[in-house]
């Protein structure tokens, strides 16, 4: 059940969720990690992985598990900066998959220096999906 609901959020390359605006040309971002990585694709996840693919050493797999339901290049930007030397390749997927900024590296990383929690529950805490309240095909969790 878990592969069709990524499948489909994949074929489907489409979600219900706000547009992310722009920043106007000569102004200053207050928090950059909020700001999304790519503009507007028409179709997010297909472009995610195909850059996923192109821009890391990733397997098909693995870049499907990343991109899927993407709805910017935002993860593989968390994923190239937790994957140098942070993290292995398959910890830095469960914390950048869904990541619609660099907040989840951000959260790890201040995490890391200010706690003694441990790397998988750091992880769990801050990965995208947990942050967001997301299924791990990027959809919002029902509450």
């Amino acid at each position: 059940m878990f592969w069709a609901a990524l499948v489909a959020s994949l074929a489907s390359c489409e979600r219900d969720a706000p547009t992310i605006s722009r920043q106007h040309e000569g102004t200053r971002p207050q928090n950059a990690a909020l700001l999304p990585v790519q503009a507007e694709d028409p179709f997010p996840a297909l472009g995610c992985y195909q850059r996923a693919r192109d821009r890391t050493m990733l397997t098909q797999h693995d870049a499907y598990l990343l991109c899927a339901g993407a709805m910017s290049d935002a993860p593989i930007a968390c994923y190239e900066r937790a994957s140098a030397g942070l993290l292995l390749s398959v910890q830095a997927i469960e914390l950048c998959r869904c990541a619609e900024s660099l907040a989840p590296i951000e959260c790890y990383e201040r995490a890391v220096q200010g706690t003694t929690l441990t790397q998988p529950d750091i992880i769990g805490l801050c990965s995208a999906t947990a942050m967001q309240r997301l299924y791990p095909n990027c959809t919002p969790a029902v509450r």
